[in-house]
């Protein structure tokens, strides 16, 4: 429809001195657009919201009442005055229309409808926008993810190099959010420095490799204020209808949920929302680790282990042989990034029997530095697609 509405206006710029040659004109739109078309007309004309064989109807009235009116004077009538005199004597569903400039009032309606710093649309013309999207996604069973930013430490850029800095900033990144995504994603500066994207007929891993590739091209992106270099990230949230939610309420505080935890495992990243403890998507990762479980008796010894899945929160791996719940052991894994392996701690957390000699091994890793944790969000977003070595 937005297409229509171009059209609809570039046709009135071009033909507001010959109304004949416009109402010729929209009738070709009407042929092209169908009856979204009459909608749009009106919209554009009346700011009315109609119906399409409401709009249609209307458009034939009208059409015949200018005639009418034109045959009565022996002059055309302009077409804007047939509507306003239709809708005033006849219809009656105006009672005090006000004459305005056509441009002016677009004007007006984009300063309602877009965020006049980031460009971005307001929270209010989001809303709608978003739950037409989520019915739609209901009805013809599509997923739809939704993306959750927030800038990291924005109020000590503020502080450290002033508001309007921070101004730039919050254009800075919507700018590079708008370059990443497609026609038919939604973006809003939700509140603050907070920019939300809706993404249509997409699930969960390609969101979040979208989610990745904007992350990092924030982080890679060089930014200046008057001179000075502003170092910049973000912090992401990722949920997906239906699975996390099914109203775009809960979609919302999920993926908001998600960017807080974000924020806990140490900024720059994106999190994936869960109802369990596992925070983070597990991505098929195959490989041979070593594992050495801590005080043992031989505290020397060392398993040869397969992995079958990780994320930054965990490892599941193959044993021939079971490891007690909760055992404390030292991994050695081997990213394909870095040089050397990483040595990461962890407890068991799952031992599942899977054949006559086989067990699934699942570890939670225990508290980690960050240079680890970006080492694992690497090798994970490798995993994905959405980073190449």
């Amino acid at each position: 429809m937005e297409l229509i509405r171009e059209s609809v206006l570039k046709c009135l710029d071009n033909f507001s001195f010959d109304d004949d040659k416009l109402i010729s004109e929209l009738n070709c739109i009407i042929e092209e657009g169908g009856s979204e078309a009459y909608q749009v007309i009106f919209s554009v004309l009346t700011h009315f919201d109609l119906t399409s064989d409401k709009a249609e109807d209307y458009w034939k009235q009208i059409i015949s009442h200018r005639n009418s009116i034109s045959k009565a004077l022996g002059r055309n009538i302009n077409l804007r005055t047939a509507i306003c005199d239709y809708f005033c004597s006849i219809s009656k569903d105006m009672t005090n229309p006000i004459v305005i400039e056509i441009r002016v009032f677009e004007e007006a309606l984009d300063s309602l409808k877009y965020d006049s710093l980031t460009g971005l649309y307001t929270r209010r013309t989001f809303d709608d926008m978003f739950l037409r999207e989520t019915d739609r996604a209901t009805r013809y069973g599509l997923e739809l993810s939704v993306l959750f930013f927030d800038l990291d430490d924005f109020k000590k850029i503020n502080d450290t190099f002033g508001h309007l800095a921070g101004d730039e900033t919050l254009k800075h990144v919507a700018g590079i959010v708008m370059g990443e995504i497609r026609t038919i994603d939604i973006a809003v500066r939700y509140g603050g420095e907070e920019i939300v994207v809706v993404l249509p007929e997409t699930g969960k891993v390609n969101a979040l490799v979208l989610g990745e590739r904007i992350r990092k091209k924030v982080e890679e992106t060089k930014h200046e204020y008057e001179g000075q270099n502003i170092s910049v990230t973000i912090s992401g949230g990722l949920a997906t209808f239906p699975i996390d939610a099914t109203d775009t309420e809960s979609l919302i505080k999920n993926a908001d949920i998600a960017v807080y935890r974000a924020k806990e495992e140490g900024k720059n990243n994106i999190i994936v929302f869960s109802e369990n403890k596992r925070h983070y998507m597990r991505v098929d990762f195959i490989t041979d680790i070593q594992v050495r479980v801590v005080d043992s008796k031989d505290d020397n010894e060392v398993l040869e282990a397969t992995s079958k899945d990780m994320s930054t929160g965990g490892i599941l791996f193959e044993n021939n042989y079971p490891i007690d719940m909760n055992t404390k052991v030292r991994l050695r894994i081997p990213t394909g990034i870095a040089e050397k392996p990483l040595l990461v701690a962890g407890t068991v957390v799952r031992v599942e029997k899977f054949s006559s000699s086989q067990y699934d091994i699942g570890i939670s890793f225990l508290e980690i530095d960050n240079a680890v944790k970006n080492e694992l969000s690497k090798c994970i977003r490798k995993c994905i697609g959405g980073e190449k070595e």
